[in-house]
């Protein structure tokens, strides 16, 4: 049986996450940033009380990935840590943080803007429901794959 990545939904979805961030990396690179740090920055900016373990949750990454992106953040400057119990820390922007996100914003937009330029909001939102039921799906085969283990 022959294998046509060109109909695969997955590789396809792969492939154009791959192009995209590679692409907003670059734009992102005279900042300082890349893509997934400026992710948590706004993340810092617009949630209240926000721990590593609800930036993972937000982003959809694990505790280990987001770690070692604060880790960056922190000795760039960009976040501070406040201890809230010897396992937890709430993870706030500094002014320089603030200063990158308010620097790198004209560009993100441009960006945001130029990605979107030849779609409708219609199939724009048609895209985003679309990829809404994926990840609803996903995650029930997630929790289902659990289920089996634990039965």
């Amino acid at each position: 049986m022959k294998i046509d990545l060109n109909h695969s939904i997955g590789f396809n979805i792969n492939k154009t996450a791959n192009l995209l961030n590679s692409s907003f990396n670059q734009k992102l690179q005279p900042h300082g940033i890349a893509l997934e740090q400026r992710a948590t920055l706004e993340i810092l900016e617009f949630e209240k009380d926000v721990t590593q373990t609800k930036i993972a949750q937000i982003l959809g990454k694990d505790k280990t990935t987001i770690s070692r992106t604060l880790k960056t953040l922190e000795k760039k400057g960009f976040v501070k840590k406040e201890e809230l119990d010897k396992r937890t820390y709430l993870i706030k922007l500094t002014k320089l943080g603030e200063e990158v996100l308010k620097n790198s914003s004209s560009t993100v937009q441009e960006f945001r803007t130029k990605m979107s330029a030849k779609l409708t909001q219609e199939e724009i939102n048609t895209f985003l429901n679309t990829l809404e039921k994926f990840v609803s799906t996903l995650n029930e085969e997630k929790w289902k794959n659990l289920l089996i283990i634990y039965i």
